[in-house]
């Protein structure tokens, strides 16, 4: 990006009628956004969402804050800051850890679910397949299940 350049705006409607702008950073944080809006390209389009606007809010504090973060980070330990900003009733962490699943912002759908492991006192892949979101693993759990299987098999020749 060019010094000065301005960086391109995303508008996103929530499913209750408010229309949010946001910068690129959310749109990198999310495997659908930026596959959606890569189809946009320079078109004005706003992107509808299932999303309400309090949670599309949440989730966009939640990206702004982890904006720097690698894309392939792991989060296996809740930091302060995320332990603050899930200090809600169960039931919006709920809603949470939904909508983070299907816009597919794999950071955030990990520290919620450890979240919520922690607070029922059950283990994290148990409420992954609880709450239904195991499908969207990080490339090193992918890893860890694979050695898992492996190991066992290698000491029992």
């Amino acid at each position: 990006m060019v010094v000065g350049q301005k960086k391109p705006l995303y508008r996103i409607r929530s499913c209750d009628g408010e229309v949010l702008v946001v910068e690129d950073w959310l749109i990198q944080k999310s495997k659908c956004f930026s596959l959606v809006f890569s189809y946009f390209k320079d078109s004005p389009q706003i992107l509808q969402t299932t999303v309400s606007s309090y949670l599309l809010v949440k989730i966009i504090e939640w990206c702004y804050h982890h904006r720097h973060d690698e894309e392939d980070q792991e989060y296996r330990i809740i930091t302060e800051w995320d332990a603050d900003y899930l200090q809600a009733n169960n039931a919006i962490i709920f809603h949470l850890v939904e909508a983070a699943f299907r816009l597919e912002i794999r950071g955030l759908v990990e520290v919620a679910c450890r979240a919520v492991s922690i607070m029922i006192g059950r283990p994290f892949k148990e409420v992954r397949v609880m709450l239904r979101v195991e499908g969207i693993a990080a490339e090193h759990e992918e890893l860890e299940e694979e050695e898992e299987e492996i190991l066992p098999a290698m000491t029992a020749t």
